[in-house]
C-alpha cells in the first residue's frame, strides 16, 4: 500500500514537472518577436517603459546598459554584424556623433510632426523622446527664495564663493549645458566663465544623485543640475529644504537650457522592423508616459501630464530657453569635453 502511494506521487510528480517545461517553454515562446536595447539611460528609469513596450508589441526585449560613450564605440565596433537594434541616449550628443559616422538609420513618423523642430534630427536619424531642462536648485535654509540666483553668471560672484555644486563631465547635461553657453556666448567668454566658477570655489562631484544630495542636506547652498533631480529630492523625502530656479530668463538673457533624450535605430540592425515600432511606440502618448512618469522628464508630446506641475516644474511653453536646435548644441559637446575637461574634474 505504501510503495503503490509512493508511485503515484511519483507519477504525480512527473506529471507535473513535465506541466513546468512545457509552462517555461509556452513563456519563452510567448514573445513573437524580439529586440536589442543599448541604453545609456539607468535601468531602473528605464525599465518601466522597456516592460510597457514588451506587452504592447509582443515582443522580448533585452536590455544593455551603459555609458553612452561606451555604447557608442560598442555600436561603432560591431558595424558590421550589429548586436542592437536600438539606441537611448540621454541627449542628442552622441546620437549626432554616431549619425556622422553613419551608423544610425533613418525613422520617420507622422508622430514627430507633434514635437518642436528644435529638438529633431535633421535627417530623422534619431528622434527625441522626452526631454529634461537644467536648472539651479537651492537649499531654502541657507538660501531665501528672494536672493537665490537667478542667473548661470551671477554664480561667479564672491557672495557664491565655495557654496556651489555641480556634476562632473560624465554627466552628458553638464556637457550641453556648456555647449549651450558656448553656442550662445562664444568660446573666450565661456572660457573665463568656467575658469571664474572655479576661483569662486565651485565644487565638481562625481555625477548628478551627488549634487541632488550634497544641496539637499546643506553641503552646498545651489547645484547646476537637472529638474527632475529636484523631484527626486522630494520623492525620497518630501520635507527636503529646496527650492527651484528657472534662470536666465530676462528679455536679453540666453534662457534655460533643455536637452533631449533620444532613441534611434541601429543602422544593419537584425530586428529593424521592430525597432521602428518600438520607436514609434515611445513617441505614442501610451509608451510615452512611462517615460515622462517614471523619470519626471519633460513631455514633448502634447496631452500628458506634467509631473511636478504642482512643485514649480514648467512645461516647455511656461519658459525661455535658448534658440538653438539639439543639433546645434550636440556638434558643440566635442569641443566642450576638449576645453573643460580637466576642469570640471571630481
Amino acid at each position: 500500500m505504501i510503495r503503490v502511494q509512493s508511485l503515484r506521487c511519483q507519477s504525480a510528480l512527473r506529471v507535473l514537472a513535465v506541466a513546468a517545461i512545457v509552462l517555461v517553454a509556452f513563456a519563452e515562446g510567448a514573445f513573437a518577436r524580439e529586440l536589442v536595447v543599448y541604453s545609456s539611460r539607468k535601468e531602473e528609469l528605464i525599465r518601466p517603459a522597456i516592460q510597457a513596450a514588451e506587452k504592447a508589441l509582443n515582443v522580448k526585449i533585452t536590455l544593455f546598459t551603459a555609458g553612452a560613450g561606451e555604447l557608442a564605440r560598442r555600436i561603432e565596433l560591431e558595424k558590421a554584424s550589429p548586436r542592437g537594434d536600438v539606441f537611448i541616449g540621454t541627449t542628442a550628443g552622441f546620437a549626432e556623433l554616431m549619425r556622422e559616422k553613419g551608423l544610425l538609420d533613418t525613422f520617420t513618423s507622422p508622430l514627430l510632426k507633434e514635437i518642436p523642430a528644435e529638438f529633431r534630427s535633421p535627417d530623422n536619424s534619431w528622434v527625441p523622446i522626452t526631454a529634461r531642462v537644467r536648472v539651479l536648485m537651492y537649499n531654502s535654509n541657507l538660501v531665501k527664495p528672494q536672493e537665490a540666483p537667478r542667473s548661470y553668471f551671477e554664480l561667479t560672484d564672491s557672495k557664491w564663493k565655495g557654496k556651489i555644486a555641480i556634476a562632473s563631465m560624465g554627466e552628458r547635461t553638464t556637457v550641453g549645458w556648456l555647449a549651450a553657453i558656448l553656442a550662445v556666448k562664444g568660446e573666450e567668454f565661456t572660457k573665463k566663465y568656467v575658469a571664474d566658477l572655479r576661483a569662486n570655489g565651485l565644487q565638481v562631484l562625481k555625477n548628478n544623485t551627488e549634487v541632488r544630495k550634497a544641496v539637499a542636506g546643506g553641503e552646498y547652498a545651489v547645484g547646476i543640475t537637472n529638474h527632475y533631480y529636484y523631484l527626486l529630492q522630494l520623492q525620497s523625502d518630501a520635507k527636503s529644504p529646496l527650492g527651484i530656479v528657472y534662470p536666465d530668463q530676462g528679455p536679453a538673457d540666453m534662457g534655460t537650457p533643455v536637452f533631449s533624450i533620444t532613441a534611434a535605430l541601429i543602422k544593419g540592425a537584425k530586428n529593424a522592423e521592430t525597432g521602428r515600432s518600438f520607436l514609434e511606440f515611445l513617441l505614442k502618448p501610451e509608451g510615452n508616459r512611462h517615460l515622462v512618469e517614471g523619470e519626471f522628464e519633460i513631455p514633448l508630446i502634447p496631452g500628458l501630464h506634467l509631473p511636478g506641475a504642482d512643485k514649480g516644474i514648467k512645461g516647455l511653453g511656461q519658459f525661455k530657453r535658448p534658440s538653438l536646435t539639439q543639433a546645434q548644441i550636440a556638434d558643440l559637446e566635442p569641443k566642450v569635453e576638449r576645453l573643460f575637461g580637466s576642469a570640471l574634474t571630481p
